[in-house]
């Protein structure tokens, strides 16, 4: 399967950063592409945020921790209202969880707050 097609048909990346010592840790998320990047909501002080922010290092499997993967360039994005809004009608859209409205205002909330932050993976090579 190639990056593209699993990109249009997987659920979750698994996503893959280093702690400053060298040790990966990889956890799945939901996520939405668009204009050739990858797009994610995270809580801005958990573990994948704080590496991340430190260095930008991370690696991306499609659909599966053994799916196609790939090197990406990690940036956590602020005060882009108008990218959180297409990021949760997307998940809307591919996740019937998000669908619920309580889950979409407990996002919608989070992301004004701050406590959420936007994140884009940007592939490398």
């Amino acid at each position: 399967m190639t990056r593209d097609e699993a990109l249009a048909h997987s659920k979750r990346l698994y996503l893959t950063t280093w702690s400053a010592a060298g040790k990966p840790g990889t956890v799945p998320v939901w996520f939405t592409p668009k204009d050739g990047v990858l797009y994610f909501t995270t809580v801005r002080t958990s573990l994948k945020a704080r590496r991340m922010a430190r260095d930008g290092r991370a690696r991306v499997a499609l659909g599966a921790a053994d799916g196609p993967s790939f090197d990406v360039r990690a940036e956590l994005v602020d005060a882009r209202p108008d990218l959180a809004q297409e990021i949760l009608a997307a998940y809307r859209r591919k996740y019937w969880m998000a669908a619920l409205p309580f889950v979409g205002s407990f996002m919608r909330r989070r992301l004004a707050s701050k406590e959420t932050v936007i994140v884009r993976l940007t592939p490398v090579g």
